[in-house]
């Protein structure tokens, strides 16, 4: 058997496993659910920053959010916002070049679905997933101490060293630590299905 040949056959071999293709389908869904939080955290909890109140029209963006973040990178928000971010000292350069890779990744299960289910050379890279939510967590963190707390008289009087952060943002890590605990159940039960095959050979 060639090399091609070998290629095909291990396709067919994964296409035709149901436990993988479901395996693949399921994280892949929560790998584009988690990224999807994790954009909406960068880009709206920053223009929820420069909002002063509505009118007729909707919401009223001040004007500065057009220079102090679409002024940082015009093409492209989540860019701009991020830098925004790295300005404020939230993230470094090397997180906003992680979430590029994020996002590359998040195009391929967007668009080559299919490869995920039938190319043995593709997977899901379900390890970005737990980096998602360690960095949507951090993101969070730094929103509750430098506004949160500030605002509010009674957080105010609280030191953020002694507070229990997984604790204090349970709720809104609800859903993202919810999909990392099934990404964690799959991966297991795929450990084991592949480990009780290898026992059978």
């Amino acid at each position: 058997m060639n090399v091609d040949q070998d290629k095909h056959f291990k396709d067919w071999i994964k296409f035709l496993d149901a436990d993988e293709v479901k395996f693949q389908l399921i994280t892949a869904s929560l790998y584009l659910t988690a990224y999807d939080l994790l954009i909406e955290s960068i880009v709206q909890k920053i223009k929820d920053f420069y909002t002063n109140g509505f009118d007729e029209n909707g919401w009223i963006i001040d004007e500065k959010y057009k220079t102090d973040v679409r002024g940082l990178y015009k093409k492209d928000i989540v860019i701009a916002s991020l830098k925004w971010l790295e300005k404020n000292n939230v993230i470094a350069e090397s997180e906003i070049d992680l979430v590029k890779i994020f996002k590359e990744h998040r195009n391929e299960l967007a668009h080559e679905l299919s490869k995920m289910i039938s190319d043995s050379d593709k997977r899901t890279k379900t390890e970005f997933i737990q980096e998602i939510r360690d960095l949507y967590f951090k993101i969070h963190k730094w929103w509750f101490i430098e506004f949160e707390m500030a605002i509010d008289p009674e957080l105010g009087k609280l030191n953020p060293d002694e507070l229990d952060f997984d604790e204090v943002l349970s709720f809104i890590m609800m859903p993202m630590n919810h999909m990392i605990n099934i990404v964690n159940d799959e991966i297991k039960k795929r450990n084991e299905r592949k480990s009780k095959a290898h026992n059978n050979v």
